[in-house]
């Protein structure tokens, strides 16, 4: 089985012919023939050819498709979801069907959210469409509930009925999870290799870390993680990176600082080192209830110091040789961002 992703509590893999059984089942339900369309799969045979024929030849030919959907405690098949390119359709679209037995219990929006990141960090996708018969209520709610919005509606290929059609527009930057580690390590040790008067920590430092320490500064180690990364991504690649550290001291949990930001010079001009900032703060603003966030920056560093203010931070000092480097020193900007409106702390 291709691992495709993984959620707090489902498995999505690309289906084989051994799902047959699974996909005869799912493919008769009255629900799945009502909503979607009778695929006319009578037997096992009919159901193989399916599979064949369908999702795993749009592995071979898209690197997507339909993928199954299990449950991690337990193994059991609930559901497909995946990504799909239908001939003559110009976007992506994201499809899912489940059983009935395990409808309204999140499963479906937590698959398709696995789903989404991987049409961004995967494939590079900037859009996804879904297409929902008028009809399907439900659906219809847990897509706008995942951000998708009505764009009217549509006759698919070979029909000529028409059919809702939602879209949304996917951002490049995305809160970083374990499947990314490597690639956060790989990047982060390259800023500190390139740009040692950037960083207060050294590439020789970093390097000799274990990975469980850069699990736990991308929060991927624990629920209550008070540090976070987040990463921008370009054509299917980590091209940016930006961190965020929550205080979890009683008298300035209204305060987090913005840590290792990154992008490289040959995805410098693509606007990803302002996106980056703007997730951070978005995240650190709600439902977190930060007020503040602070961060620094190496004196003489102009175009960084531009981003920043570009996205609301403003100066309040400067710390002379702040940080040792070689045989001299570099000082360091302190810059802070206030942010606006209401500030309920909800963090343990």
């Amino acid at each position: 089985m291709a691992l495709v992703c993984e959620t707090e509590r489902l498995r999505l893999d690309q289906l084989t012919e051994g799902d047959a059984a699974f996909a005869l089942q799912l493919l008769n339900e009255p629900s799945y023939i009502r909503n979607i369309g009778d695929k006319c799969v009578r037997t096992l045979e009919q159901a193989r050819a399916y599979l064949v024929d369908g999702p795993m030849a749009s592995y071979t030919r898209h690197g997507f498709g339909l993928n199954r959907v299990a449950l991690k405690d337990s193994g059991a098949v609930v559901g497909m979801c995946g990504l799909l390119r239908r001939d003559g359709m110009q976007d992506v679209e994201i499809g899912y069907a489940f059983l009935p037995e395990f409808w309204s219990q999140g499963y479906a929006g937590e698959a398709v959210a696995g789903v989404l990141r991987t049409a961004v960090c995967q494939h590079g996708l900037q859009r996804v469409i879904a297409v929902v018969n008028p009809s399907n209520a439900e659906s219809k709610r847990l897509l706008e509930k995942l951000g998708f919005v009505l764009a009217g509606d549509v006759v698919l290929p070979g029909e000529t009925t028409a059919i809702h059609q939602f879209a949304k527009a996917l951002s490049p930057v995305l809160r970083l999870s374990a499947e990314h580690v490597d690639a956060y390590r790989a990047l982060m040790l390259q800023a500190y290799d390139q740009h040692p008067d950037a960083f207060t920590s050294s590439h020789a430092e970093r390097a000799a870390l274990p990975m469980a320490w850069w699990l736990a500064r991308m929060g991927a180690s624990g629920s209550n993680a008070h540090e976070m990364a987040f990463g921008a991504f370009h054509n299917g690649q980590l091209a940016g990176v930006a961190g965020l550290s929550l205080e979890t001291r009683e008298r300035v949990r209204h305060k987090a600082t913005l840590f290792g930001m990154f992008v490289p010079q040959q995805h410098r001009q693509l606007g990803l080192g302002r996106q980056l900032v703007q997730a951070v703060l978005d995240y650190a603003r709600s439902p977190v209830g930060v007020r503040q966030v602070v961060l620094t920056v190496t004196q003489g560093n102009t175009s960084a110091e531009r981003l920043y203010a570009g996205c609301g931070f403003r100066v309040f000092g400067v710390e002379p040789d702040a940080v040792a480097l070689g045989t001299g020193f570099v000082s360091k900007v302190h810059m802070w961002c206030p942010l606006e409106g209401e500030h309920t702390l909800q963090r343990p």
